[in-house]
């Protein structure tokens, strides 16, 4: 059983955002997507945006939603958008002309245009189980009816996102995976349907399992209460509750990273921590506003291991601080590394500090961590002969001895040569020492762990001497 945390704390968050990405101007609505259009990430911190409920948002001449894509169009750039989620509820209920469902389509389509990749997770609402009005379909079973989405594939077919890897059933949006690249990682997206069948349940289970070097996120409808924790229920209709995708889906994998979900409540998130120390954050964004246009801003640190959200309004502004978390100490599952590779940290005996990949892999490798963490995990590689090689997991990249040892060492190749090679001793109290296959020489904490680690020592003594630390 995974070991709760309450929500997060109400501290306000402020994203490292410049001011202007307030600034810009909502532009006319563009044109169709052109086929070849992808999604372009720069390198480092990204965001993933998250639509809540715009069931509100669907009716007559309202700009709201469409204000709201746009805006994320205009501001991809800035924001380093990679991804847009809609966590369900996109219409309130369906009519005979769909006028709903071709607004939505409209304001989506913006994002199309931009080859920006988004992926919808279907509510209630989006489904034929809720009738003109917003309730349940009177005299009809609203299990059945719950799996009924013809209109919404109509609007949405499966065509119209060419990211999709993957789906549960053939020629349907309701339950899919698709993948993309940023900071440095891997990332895996995957949307539910509401209250999912176990067959869905098992099949997401196969594609997470499959996947292990990629960072999961998961998009349902309904996963958090209006309080915060996880719900148990499932309106009497679903198939399963969210409960059981926690126990079965979400608790088991290390690689889940992310869950958003809207339905209930305003907003609200918790941090789940496995026993392996691998944190699942959750973030629930729904509000059903009347008046403007809440948008999920998430932003992904990997170098730092840190996640934070916030919600804004391009509307008209409106900010909701109270909503804005951070979490730190967040691990990564792209390692690029074979998942049979050990991960270890490494404690120089010079002073009894944990070396680490110092600035994320961009300078050398130096003693002077307290505690393993993101930067002070690698992986230990056998070679033949007694050798190894060493990766920085944080980006994926061999420790090399630089300029054939006369530099320090640093993270920073790619490929496995004679100078990311060293040979392994095993000395008689239980440490080990590296030596250099690049110019024969031991490496060591230079200055007793005050400079980084340099491979230019012809002996062993306690600053050529690591405790390896199996993580």
């Amino acid at each position: 059983m995974m070991r709760r945390r309450r929500p997060f704390s109400t501290l306000p968050l402020f994203l490292v955002l410049v001011a202007s990405v307030f600034l810009v101007p909502v532009a006319q609505a563009a044109g169709p997507r052109p086929a070849s259009v992808v999604s372009s990430v720069a390198a480092g911190t990204f965001t993933i945006a998250v639509l809540p409920d715009t069931q509100n948002e669907v009716f007559g001449g309202d700009q709201r939603f469409a204000n709201r894509t746009q805006w994320l169009v205009d501001n991809r750039n800035v924001l380093n958008l990679a991804f847009v989620l809609h966590t369900g509820d996109m219409m309130n209920w369906d009519t005979p002309d769909h006028s709903q469902y071709a607004v939505a389509r409209s304001a989506m389509g913006k994002l199309d245009a931009a080859g920006i990749p988004w992926i919808p997770a279907i509510g209630n609402h989006d489904t034929a189980a809720v009738c003109p009005g917003g309730s349940a379909c009177p005299n009809q079973s609203a299990h059945d009816n719950l799996r009924r989405t013809g209109t919404f594939n109509q609007y949405f077919p499966l065509s119209r996102f060419s990211w999709v890897d993957g789906t549960f059933e053939g020629g349907k949006i309701d339950n899919t995976w698709s993948t993309f690249a940023a900071g440095s990682q891997d990332w895996l997206v995957l949307n539910l349907e509401l209250w999912p069948r176990p067959a869905v349940i098992s099949w997401a289970r196969d594609v997470i399992a499959s996947r292990p070097s990629h960072n999961v996120i998961i998009v349902t409808h309904s996963y958090l209460n209006g309080g915060g924790g996880i719900e148990q229920g499932n309106g009497g209709y679903g198939d399963t509750s969210p409960q059981y995708m926690y126990d079965n889906l979400v608790a088991p994998y290390s690689n889940v990273k992310f869950v958003f979900s809207g339905h209930v409540g305003t907003a609200g998130s918790r941090v789940d921590v496995r026993p392996d120390g691998s944190k699942v954050v959750s973030v629930l964004g729904t509000f059903h506003s009347d008046d403007t246009n809440p948008t999920q801003i998430f932003t992904v640190d990997t170098a730092a291991g840190t996640v934070s959200t916030k919600f804004y309004a391009p509307w008209n502004g409106a900010t909701w601080p109270q909503y804005g978390k951070s979490v730190s100490g967040m691990r990564w599952a792209s390692s690029g590394i074979e998942p049979s590779v050990p991960i270890v940290g490494l404690r120089a005996v010079a002073n009894d500090r944990i070396v680490t990949a110092e600035a994320a892999g961009g300078q050398s490798l130096i003693a002077n961590r307290t505690v393993v963490d993101s930067w002070e995990r690698f992986a230990w590689q056998s070679l033949a002969g007694g050798r190894v090689a060493i990766r920085a997991t944080i980006n994926r990249q061999f420790v090399t001895a630089e300029s054939g040892g006369a530099q320090p060492l640093i993270a920073n190749r790619p490929d496995l040569a004679q100078w990311e090679t060293f040979d392994l001793i095993n000395n008689p109290d239980g440490t080990i020492s590296l030596r250099s296959l690049a110019n024969g020489r031991y490496v060591t904490a230079e200055a007793g762990g005050g400079q980084p680690l340099i491979a230019n020592r012809t002996a062993i003594g306690p600053w050529e001497k690591f405790v390896l630390l199996r993580q």
